[in-house]
């Protein structure tokens, strides 16, 4: 039998590198004369949005029924890999019985604000938390024959302008921050693939960045599948199968093929480096798949139950004075808010799943049996909406409690744009503020995938956050609320209390082409806490419908070398009379005086399932790894010679003493030449602060003029001076949203903004041979009025 190997040497270099290229939006290339096969690939973080044809020219349109699992801002307050896994295994299940060899998934890039349009997508501002859920999503996933494609690597934390952004990131917050979560997830769970990101890091696109893709993720990780673009992120084909990418996804119909076998001839492309892309595709390729042997109708109907009991255990219960939840099922209640009927269960993009069934808030309570009456209140607009407003303060005059559901439109939350800013909608705001003032008893049910600010938090009693809960949101809400389910999740992000408290605020997407991290490793809690900057809810917080206790904390030494662990045990104890779930959360502690070292990072969890009035002793083990920092002088993790803490809590502002830890490990390099934000964060970073910090220094944006014009510029730029690029570019737009049937939609938004904000050679690339690199440089040439060179080439 022919090894890999044995096939590479008989390959021709045009074979070769056409194995480094799509076939079509979804497969590789296949040489069946040489006993090649391809692969298959589909979308999927949260379901599996699988396209039985070649694909629409972006892959957004219509897809194959499958299961909508809550997105993974919800999933990831579950703190339950096990749970995760269950998941992972529905998935990789699903893939199976369409074939499907590789699903995109999951996305772990880190919630470094809360605006970023695509944070439903990804887990956690905390790298730990989302590594570990990462890494048990892509294991089971993997352990039903779907290969998993962990994305997207690297620094993609904005959807305006990601396929030109640049992220500067200095050092120490590139490699514990950035990256660590995609360390985790390779080092445990060894995805088949992992997909490049879009930008630039530190000036050099993902795709072509052989300091992330070998020697960070192959030589130091140890990563052994293959490196995927994300769809038309390739920049230079012989630049990026040199630095470490594997496949070009989708086809680009052999654009760059020519260019790159004539490099491999004249040896500006390495044969070692193609014959490791090729290899890698074929491995995917030929590996052998299990075929789905169930009955398919049978798998849904039982990943719907599984993405119903996600949510339940997902939905964060943030407020309960005076215990008005659970609800008294005996008596009606007032139920307000157009999202009740027109209840939002997933996101917009890329990740758009097609499910078997959905329920509505309405819905869920009519199957749980829940009397109420209801009224609209609001539509999903600003605008105001009068009689609808008057009727809703009528009925909650007379109402025993109110359920408000509150929530973001579908067009404020897509792939591909960021928000605008982090309210509600001014129409929802209002009508909670007048409720509150007719009636105490208000609960609000909020429907999100990011944070949003809550200007009516002290007004109302009680607000459990349903995030984004997958196709059966309604069922799972309806439980909560009547205390069927008791809520257990926690916040995997922090909520601050308005937008102005983050530390990125006065800087991200204010020039998205050159991003500064001038907050470096200040991200989420990391800041909050050092800064002393109040939130509105931390880092793990939930509260529950029992209460529960820690105590007896206990460490099995006092003092750490490189290859030892530490054990962490604490007794957590279900105080209340009610059966729940309690997460146990251990960070690792700094002294507040160091450099860009936060007060407490999460190293450790479990979630602990006691019967009322029960007592459990817990055990946490910390490796090495859990009190060691990145050391970019020797380009490694080292464990450092300092004082550090271990410490217990249930979120990171309820915690127990911290207990003393003696790392004995090597001598920390100076800080003192540091600008003192990076030791006490006050107020915002500046930009001028961070260069000198990173060494580091952010472009200033500026407008490209005719005559300046390359491949690189977007069909929004070059219209800006060109009739004739506005015109082609209109006409793309409407053959590209002719089948969505509301113009407004997010859907239809995130395909303008698709063909408005992508560079002409990124179009190029995913148009399926439509847009030739003769028209591109044409329309270039016109747009910087080379009218003869348009015409003749020349």
């Amino acid at each position: 039998m022919q090894t890999i190997q044995d096939k590479l040497t008989e390959l021709t270099p045009e074979e070769l590198i056409s194995l480094t290229s799509g076939a079509d939006f979804w497969k590789s290339v296949a040489i069946p004369e040489k006993q090649i096969p391809s692969f298959r690939m589909s979308d999927g973080p949260n379901g599996l949005r699988y396209q039985a044809s070649e694909g629409d020219a972006l892959g957004i349109n219509k897809s194959a029924i499958s299961t909508c699992f809550p997105t993974a801002s919800a999933v990831a307050c579950t703190w339950d890999p096990d749970l995760v896994s269950e998941m992972g295994q529905a998935i990789g299940l699903e893939a199976r019985s369409l074939n499907v060899d590789m699903v995109l998934g999951p996305g772990i890039n880190i919630k470094r604000n809360p605006l970023c349009g695509r944070n439903f997508e990804y887990f956690s501002e905390d790298p730990y938390l989302a590594g570990m859920i990462g890494a048990a999503w892509i294991k089971s996933l993997q352990s039903k024959g779907a290969a998993a494609c962990l994305k997207h690597f690297a620094g993609n934390n904005q959807e305006n302008d990601r396929l030109l952004s640049d992220s500067l990131i200095d050092p120490t917050a590139l490699h514990e921050m950035y990256l660590e979560a995609f360390r985790i997830a390779v080092q445990t769970a060894q995805p088949e693939g992992i997909m490049c990101s879009y930008n630039k890091i530190n000036g050099t696109y993902s795709s072509d960045n052989d300091y992330l893709l070998t020697e960070m993720l192959r030589n130091q990780w140890g990563f052994k599948g293959a490196v995927i673009t994300d769809w038309g992120a390739l920049n230079n084909k012989v630049a990026s199968i040199n630095a470490g990418t594997d496949l070009e996804m989708p086809t680009s119909r052999g654009m760059f093929d020519p260019e790159a076998v004539k490099a491999l001839k004249d040896g500006h492309l390495k044969r070692s480096a193609v014959n490791r892309a090729a290899g890698n595709v074929i491995r995917i390729a030929e590996t052998k798949r299990p075929a789905f042997k169930g009955d398919r109708t049978t798998l849904l109907k039982d990943n719907g139950e599984l993405a119903q009991r996600i949510e339940e255990n997902a939905a964060v219960l943030l407020k309960n004075d005076d215990q008005i939840l659970p609800i008294s099922t005996s008596e009606k209640i007032l139920v307000v808010g157009q999202m009740a009927v027109d209840t939002r269960y997933q996101g917009a993009g890329s990740s758009h799943i097609n499910p078997p069934s959905h329920t509505s808030i309405l819905q869920g309570l009519d199957k749980a049996k829940i009397a109420y009456d209801y009224q609209q209140g609001y539509g999903f607009s600003n605008s105001n909406t009068g009689a609808l407003t008057e009727a809703a303060i009528a009925a909650a005059k007379n109402a025993k409690t109110v359920v408000f559901v509150a929530g973001l439109p579908e067009s404020d939350e897509s792939e591909g744009f960021d928000r605008q800013n982090m309210n509600l909608p001014a129409n929802q705001n209002a009508l909670i503020e007048r409720l509150a003032a007719v009636n105490p008893n208000l609960i609000v049910l909020l429907v999100a995938g990011a944070p949003t600010e809550l200007p009516w938090l002290s007004k109302v009693k009680g607000l459990i956050n349903l995030y984004l809960g997958g196709q059966f949101v309604g069922d799972a809400a309806a439980r909560i609320l009547a205390g069927a389910v008791n809520p257990s999740g926690k916040l995997a992000e922090s909520y601050p209390i308005s937008y102005q408290d983050v530390a990125s605020a006065d800087i991200y997407d204010r020039n998205p082409r050159s991003v500064g991290y001038a907050e470096s490793v200040y991200v989420g809690y990391r800041y909050y806490e050092k800064a002393d900057q109040p939130v509105a809810f931390p880092f793990g917080y939930g509260q529950s419908y029992t209460t529960f206790q820690l105590s007896d904390p206990s460490l099995s030494g006092t003092e750490i070398q490189t290859g030892q662990s530490i054990e962490v045990t604490v007794t957590v104890a279900n105080t209340g009379d009610r059966d729940g779930a309690e997460v146990v959360q251990v960070y690792v502690g700094n002294s507040p005086k160091r450099a860009l070292k936060p007060l407490k990072e999460l190293k450790g969890f479990q979630k602990v399932f006691l019967k009322a009035g029960e007592r459990k002793r817990v055990t946490i083990s910390l490796s090495d790894h859990a009190f060691s920092e990145w050391n970019d002088a020797s380009q490694s993790w080292q464990l450092p010679a300092a004082e550090k803490f271990v410490i217990v809590g249930t979120s990171s502002a309820q915690t127990l003493p911290p207990l003393s830890v003696k790392a004995n490990g090597q001598s920390v390099p100076s800080d003192k030449n540091l600008p003192s934000w990076y030791v006490k964060p006050t107020g915002k970073p500046n930009l001028a602060d961070f260069s000198k910090m990173s060494g580091l220094t952010v472009q200033p944006f500026v407008t490209t003029q005719p005559g300046q014009y390359t491949r690189l510029n977007t069909p929004r730029e070059l219209g800006a001076h060109s009739i004739i690029v506005r015109k082609i570019a209109n006409i793309v737009k409407k053959n590209m949203t002719k089948d969505i049937p509301d113009p407004n939609s997010p859907e239809a938004k995130f395909m303008e903004t698709i063909v408005m904000d992508t560079p002409l050679i990124r179009l190029a690339q995913q148009s399926a041979g439509k847009l030739s690199l003769a028209l591109v440089d044409k329309l270039v040439a016109v747009a910087n009025r080379h009218y003869v060179k348009a015409a003749f080439g020349r």
